[in-house]
């Protein structure tokens, strides 16, 4: 090996060697310039798509905010509804206090068979809109878990995705710029032995 760089010493000078030298940093530099800026537009890139995924997380927050007002118009409707149940129970006693009352003050018709038709009546009301306030509201709420359950579960794996795209983005970058150091630090350490500043031989 010595042997050769001899000769290569020899058949050109020392401006064509510098000048070799010069030319050999100059592409290396341009080549790690080149993958320099491809890793940082990947890394745009990157930010991008973390940008757009912080912007779904959002929309999805206000979602969830859209679903927990549903909900409480829902549990405020079931609070109405049984305040109107208590007002027509009320009501209905009421009324069977006085149609008793007026039974009772000598009409001749009977009305208990009446007034025990209209409670009963009242009675299957008030448990049907029970049973259908309750199943409303047992439906939006599995609806609105299964659909937190999914998005929670997307979000996931497309942070997952991003973390491991962007770990080896890092280690591919901190590679290249190792190597560039170590080619440029062997191309300075030429270039300091051709200006006789050291000297190094093998």
């Amino acid at each position: 090996m010595d042997g050769f760089m001899e000769k290569v010493a020899q058949n050109l000078g020392t401006e064509d060697i510098i000048h070799a030298n010069s030319e050999a940093e100059a592409r290396e530099f341009e080549n790690v310039k080149s993958k320099m800026n491809e890793y940082e537009n990947k890394v745009s890139d990157y930010e991008t798509k973390v940008a757009d995924y912080q912007s779904k997380v959002a929309d999805y927050e206000n979602k969830v905010t859209g679903y927990e007002d549903i909900l409480s118009e829902i549990r405020r409707l079931n609070l109405k509804s049984v305040e109107t149940n208590e007002m027509t129970n009320q009501l209905v006693s009421t009324s069977v206090e006085r149609l008793e009352e007026y039974r009772n003050g000598g009409v001749g018709k009977d009305l208990s068979e009446d007034i025990d038709s209209i409670k009963e009546t009242l009675k299957d009301q008030e448990e049907y809109i029970h049973k259908e306030n309750v199943r409303v509201y047992r439906n939006v709420q599995a609806s609105i878990v299964d659909e937190l359950r999914l998005q929670t579960e997307a979000l996931g794996v497309q942070n997952k995705m991003l973390e491991k795209k962007l770990k080896g983005i890092k280690g591919l970058a901190v590679t290249v710029l190792v190597f560039s150091l170590i080619g440029m630090s062997g191309v300075v350490a030429i270039l300091l032995q051709l200006m006789g500043i050291i000297n190094l031989s093998f």
